[in-house]
């Protein structure tokens, strides 16, 4: 099973010409995060949520000519082939976050959100801190924010930085608490980070998480509606009390 452009453009709303880029493009060579796959987008969305953010870029004001050159293509290559090193425990958070930075840095154009980013992520544990549009109260629904330093890259002026920001949480969040969802009897019995654990696999935990996807619907109904309609379809068909009840009993 693959995705096409039109596959990406009905179901998540991305704009044809950043679909098409990402489903031809051909699979870095030595890179971990695409070990063993053939394809550059597989249908998961730790690959297909590339071209859905990178549309939203677009949406907030990035222009679509740097979203889809080689040199923001590689730079994001460059942060992922890290967080994949760090998944296979070959290096650790803070060697992670180094080398992200490290390859992020030649192309900072927006050098004040770049070190706003990088104090973040040099966190032990990343947390929201105080006003900060970076993080969110769980540290397991922050686990992908290396990928934000490729934001500042973006040279366009009229480029929404607080919008894109808002967008990733709200996207990442929703992805983040299914795949959470799908690895829960796993990560309980290797003991790894998932938002169900953080929230509490309770009647207040399941409501927190059942805010944090509707907050996810509620952000991006006005940046990307198809996006935000396929997060309301999903919201109804899923019963977490069940899930939960499921694993616990």
């Amino acid at each position: 099973m693959f995705f096409t452009k039109d596959d990406l453009k009905l179901a998540y709303g991305v704009d044809l010409d950043i679909a098409e880029a990402y489903v031809n493009r051909p699979v870095p060579t030595e890179n971990l995060y695409w070990k063993n796959r053939s394809i550059y987008i597989p249908p998961a969305p730790g690959y297909f949520f590339m071209p859905i953010y990178s549309d939203i870029l677009l949406r907030c004001g990035a222009e679509k000519a740097f979203i889809l050159s080689d040199v923001f293509f590689k730079l994001n290559e460059s942060i992922l082939h890290s967080a994949a090193l760090l998944e296979h425990k070959e290096i650790d958070w803070s060697t992670h976050i180094f080398q992200s930075i490290h390859h992020a840095s030649p192309r900072v154009t927006r050098p004040i959100l770049f070190s706003e980013i990088s104090e973040y992520l040099s966190q032990p544990v990343l947390r929201k801190q105080g006003n900060s549009l970076l993080g969110t109260r769980f540290p397991s629904l922050n686990r992908a924010d290396s990928y934000l330093l490729s934001i500042a890259s973006i040279p366009s002026e009229h480029f929404d930085e607080a919008k894109a920001i808002q967008a990733w949480y709200a996207l990442m969040t929703y992805f983040l608490i299914q795949d959470d969802l799908a690895d829960i009897k796993d990560d309980l019995r290797k003991n790894e980070e998932n938002v169900l654990i953080d929230a509490g696999m309770d009647d207040a935990g399941l409501q927190l998480i059942t805010e944090m996807i509707d907050q996810s619907h509620d952000s991006l109904l006005s940046i990307n509606p198809i996006l935000s309609n396929r997060i309301d379809y999903k919201r109804k068909m899923m019963d977490l009390k069940e899930i939960i009840r499921s694993i616990i009993s």
